[in-house]
């Protein structure tokens, strides 16, 4: 059940809610394992991400988990549970641990953390995808969705340059901020 009610939000938010069209495709198709990090101004955002790649696994707000049902249907849909309120050092270590030993597993983290709901704003960038992707040694790749798409209108998801973060990611605060910066620079610079 959970399975068809997914499929039917992919399919109303794709061709009935927004027109969703793709540039550059193909960098994800080169890869078995990657985190996809895009921009985040809506909560179809997923949505419009899940049509076009198999083996997705999503990371999602703890708070999400609270209601008995739809935490039934986000582990249906392989999302991950992630403390944003503190270090959820555990919620890490089990994403982690999954990367490393699934062979296929593309995952997709909003750095921002939260949807963004002003155009012209930016959130703060989380420094958790970059520590993800070093401590994996995963390729990130960096994605535009059109912001606050209005309905019944185009949204452009774009794919950018995958990028490997600095590994003194693990050493050093502020090499990671840096990278984490430079993912927000790579996201934003695709729009």
């Amino acid at each position: 059940m959970y399975k068809i009610i997914t499929q039917i939000i992919i399919w109303l938010s794709c061709h009935i809610f927004f027109k969703v069209e793709y540039e550059n495709l193909e960098i994800l198709e080169k890869y078995e394992k990657c985190l996809i990090c895009p921009n985040h101004s809506r909560i179809f955002d997923p949505a419009f991400i899940k049509p076009v790649i198999s083996d997705l696994y999503c990371v999602a707000k703890s708070d999400l988990y609270k209601n008995r049902i739809i935490a039934r249907f986000l582990k249906e849909n392989n999302t991950l549970p992630i403390n944003r309120e503190k270090a959820d050092i555990g919620g890490v270590k089990h994403i982690i641990d999954l990367l490393n030993s699934k062979e296929k597993i593309k995952l997709l983290i909003f750095p921002e953390g939260r949807v963004i709901k002003n155009k012209q704003e930016r959130g703060k960038i989380r420094s958790g995808a970059v520590h993800i992707a070093a401590s994996t040694n995963i390729p990130i790749i960096p994605v535009y969705i059109t912001a606050r798409p209005k309905f019944f209108s185009k949204v452009i998801v774009k794919i950018g340059i995958p990028f490997f973060p600095n590994n003194q990611v693990l050493k050093e605060k502020r090499i990671l901020k840096e990278e984490a910066e430079r993912l927000l620079k790579e996201i934003y610079g695709l729009e």
